[in-house]
């Protein structure tokens, strides 16, 4: 049992069911800059245009900022792309490779080493998997983060800041907080791997 794929199909499975980065389809202007933030997992920037030449008339999106898009009457026609079957497989496809690589550097973090909690990390690593690493590793010498509760804390509490996003903000991230982890820990992780119930195992767990 290959437990780094597994984790990385459970965060890609959470992304997707929880929704927490948009649906399939969606399309908006990134909080960075002046290009479209597409699809399940925000592809931008070079992963969005990624994203785009893996689907039937994407290259006419790629490396065009949003306001020209919008302007020119073609974000109906960006979003029905993504979210086509074409799309949909696509950003499947390209979410497990990252997924791979967010599982790869959260297992760098002292003692996230709990299933769920890995996993609850991993759903927040589309905003910037080095930023959640970043913030975790500054917290884990004073948090416990084998708790899923904790997690859940610092994320409601303090995310946004180290995000580096506004205050305005704040009340998003503490909602797409609980999201996450009522989703984690309502997930059967016990008949497919043996891992305890969610509240079964203590300490949080």
């Amino acid at each position: 049992m290959d437990m780094r794929k597994i984790l990385a199909e459970e965060i890609a499975k959470g992304i997707i069911t929880t929704g927490v980065e948009g649906p399939f389809d969606a399309v908006s202007c990134s909080t960075a800059g002046d290009y479209p933030s597409m699809g399940c997992s925000q592809w931008e920037g070079s992963r969005g245009n990624t994203l785009l030449s893996y689907i039937d008339g994407g290259q006419q999106f790629i490396g065009r900022s949003y306001s020209d898009i919008v302007n020119s009457g073609e974000l109906g026609q960006l979003k029905a792309l993504i979210g086509s079957e074409q799309g949909k497989t696509a950003q499947q496809m390209i979410l497990a490779g990252d997924c791979l690589t967010y599982v790869d550097t959260l297992q760098q973090v002292p003692d996230l080493d709990d299933t769920r909690c890995l996993i609850y990390a991993g759903i927040w690593c589309p905003t910037s998997h080095s930023v959640v690493y970043q913030f975790l590793r500054n917290r884990c010498n004073t948090n416990n983060l084998r708790s899923l509760v904790v997690l859940r804390d610092l994320f409601m509490t303090q995310y946004y800041r180290s995000a580096g996003v506004e205050e305005q903000y704040a009340a998003g991230y503490a909602n797409r907080a609980t999201i996450t982890y009522n989703y984690v820990a309502g997930i059967d992780l016990t008949t497919p791997y043996g891992i305890p119930p969610y509240g079964e195992a203590g300490n949080g767990r």
